[in-house]
């Protein structure tokens, strides 16, 4: 089992699993991943005893999920009460009023260009006291907020320079992926240019989101907040002095959020 798919199948799929049966009880519960990309932590919730899980996002790489379950862990088929729907951006989810016991989304908010017609969808397919897991990792000030670690490891680079300045650099890396990433499918499926492409643009479209302003679209939404779990970034960062007078210290040091709502 390569790490990208261990991480997401085993790792994220269990934190999931563990943050949602807190709350509620999942044999049979109808769940939704929002973004769920390749749909291998999908797969991986299935493992449990859970009703049936729906994966969607704007992109089909899920299409490429049987070879990698094949290829990882000898599954013959997808589970029957796994499934998947590919939707466009506006998010406007092809489902009936209510009909989620539970909903979750994996890092995936940092890259919505409209926060709150998100949480307005999942809140209007979620039944009422049914209940929702949004985690983003890694926040946008944190170290490696701008989700180019591979290609640029310097801690806030992206916050150090100017954007198009930390994208050039960006675009001149060599390739330093490590292998926890080289199962991910953007890698395996392009070549390195085009993997760097990808991953440049992406930063460049991220909202930069701080937990605060999920939390104020989150109340907005008319959603419950239960919990809000931050992690603390690892005490062998220090913010550099010029970005320690510029920003708040709790977005420097806040790597990763979980919050848990209700409907």
């Amino acid at each position: 089992m390569d790490n990208w798919f261990e991480n997401h199948f085993l790792h994220a799929a269990r934190i999931i699993h563990g943050f949602l049966a807190e709350r509620m009880e999942l044999g049979g519960a109808r769940i939704l991943d929002f973004g769920c990309g390749d749909g291998i932590t999908a797969l991986g919730l299935t493992r449990f005893e859970v009703g049936t899980v729906v994966g969607v996002d704007i992109n089909a790489s899920f299409r490429h999920l049987p070879g990698l379950a094949a290829a990882n862990c000898d599954m013959d088929a997808l589970p029957e009460n796994l499934s998947f729907v590919r939707v466009a951006p506006d998010c406007a989810l092809p489902f009936a009023d209510g009909s989620f016991d539970a909903v979750y989304s994996w890092s995936v908010f940092e890259h919505l260009r409209d926060v709150g017609t998100a949480l307005a969808a999942l809140r209007r397919v979620l039944r009422p006291g049914g209940h929702c897991l949004i985690q983003i990792d890694p926040l946008y000030y944190s170290p490696f907020g701008s989700h180019l670690q591979r290609l640029v490891p310097t801690p806030w680079g992206h916050l150090l320079e100017s954007a198009a300045a930390f994208a050039s650099r960006a675009r001149e890396a060599a390739d330093g992926a490590r292998e926890d990433d080289k199962g991910d499918l953007l890698y395996a499926k392009n070549d390195f240019a085009g993997f760097k492409k990808h991953l440049v643009e992406q930063f460049l479209d991220l909202n930069r989101l701080t937990v605060r302003q999920l939390l104020y679209f989150v109340r907005a939404s008319g959603l419950t907040v239960l919990s809000a779990l931050p992690v603390r970034v690892s005490g062998e960062f220090v913010p550099p002095p010029q970005l320690a007078c510029a920003y708040p210290a709790d977005d420097l040091l806040t790597s990763t959020i979980y919050l848990m709502l209700r409907n």
